[in-house]
């Protein structure tokens, strides 16, 4: 199947936006409740990372249904581990949608999330809910890579960014601007005397950014993956 660059673009603007309606639309249902998981447990992955990066240990991670999540680890930068939630969750859903755009067997890089995620789940869940949905989406994932074909892997690698991507903003509003409470700015706040709410609106802003960022890039990608030969 032969597309011109121009045609690419449209129709990934179009699926990307059909997927953004979508998921903006069914929010509140059971249908994207997965998917909030799954962001929760990238944000808790992204704490661990930057813990280990920075010097400390990968620690354990406990995840629960009601989209709560908790890392334990020792060492690393503190600065950078409480920052990491957040922006880590935005980095991984704008990652993805970068991938799903720019490399042409997605397929690849569903299964190697599968793999990513089963590693993960089994080095640093400690709690049952956790094991189970971090190993029930690690096999649903190698599973597409396996027999979805490319182009349900980039639809897929689409709704998951976009999730990703979208949960930031409101959970960031939900924890730190509309109410008070524990959270890893109250936490951040503590450790830098800055109020918890200039995270928080520091913390959307960024994230608007990126994502816009995000989409002028993924627009440039001139690829559809091929569904013939």
């Amino acid at each position: 199947m032969i597309q011109t660059r121009t045609s690419s673009r449209w129709l990934r603007l179009l699926i990307l936006a059909a997927v953004v309606a979508a998921v903006t639309m069914l929010w509140d249902t059971t249908v994207v409740w997965p998917l909030k998981i799954l962001t929760v447990y990238f944000h808790e992955i992204s704490h661990g990372l930057a813990c280990w990066l920075t010097g400390g240990t990968l620690g354990t991670i406990t995840i629960s249904p009601e989209q709560g999540g908790l890392h334990a680890g020792a060492g690393g930068n503190r600065f950078i581990v409480l920052n990491a939630g957040y922006l880590g969750s935005l980095l991984w859903g704008c990652g993805l949608l970068l991938l799903a755009a720019w490399v042409k067997d997605d397929s690849i890089i569903v299964g190697t999330l599968g793999f990513f995620l089963a590693v993960i789940t089994m080095c640093c869940v400690r709690n049952r809910f956790g094991l189970i949905f971090g190993g029930g989406t690690a096999a649903a994932l190698t599973v597409i890579a396996k027999y979805g074909g490319v182009v349900i892997s980039e639809i897929i690698l689409q709704v998951i960014g976009v999730t990703s991507a979208l949960y930031v903003i409101p959970d960031v509003w939900s924890d730190v601007i509309s109410r008070s409470g524990t959270s890893d700015a109250t936490m951040l706040a503590e450790y830098t005397l800055i109020p918890a709410v200039t995270w928080g609106i520091a913390w959307i802003a960024l994230s608007i950014f990126v994502c816009i960022v995000t989409l002028f890039w993924v627009l440039k990608a001139d690829h559809w993956p091929e569904t013939v030969p």
